[in-house]
């Protein structure tokens, strides 16, 4: 399976609304885990972002998997970018 990392922009006008939805983020993180897509994630030290590594058939589908993200369904996140990586080199 293709691996895809992902890095998410944030302002900092949307650190309430973050902040509000954090628990929700968490839950679909954690699933993602359970389900074997998300190998890793972690915000950045600034906050002004995050990025994760998460497995998928193309980066059309991992785009659609981002979009049930609680933050992004919110409209809290400014800028989402997906590159495919080539594992193991």
């Amino acid at each position: 399976m293709p691996i895809f990392v992902v890095e998410y922009a944030y302002s900092p006008e949307t650190s309430s609304g973050r902040d509000d939805h954090r628990t929700d983020h968490r839950a679909w993180l954690r699933e993602l885990e359970r389900r074997k897509i998300l190998r890793s994630s972690s915000p950045l030290p600034d906050h002004s972002g995050s990025t994760m590594i998460v497995e998928g058939a193309d980066k059309e589908t991992v785009e659609r998997l981002l979009a049930h993200d609680p933050f992004a369904l919110a409209h809290l996140i400014d800028h989402v970018r997906v590159e495919e990586r080539v594992a193991g080199s």
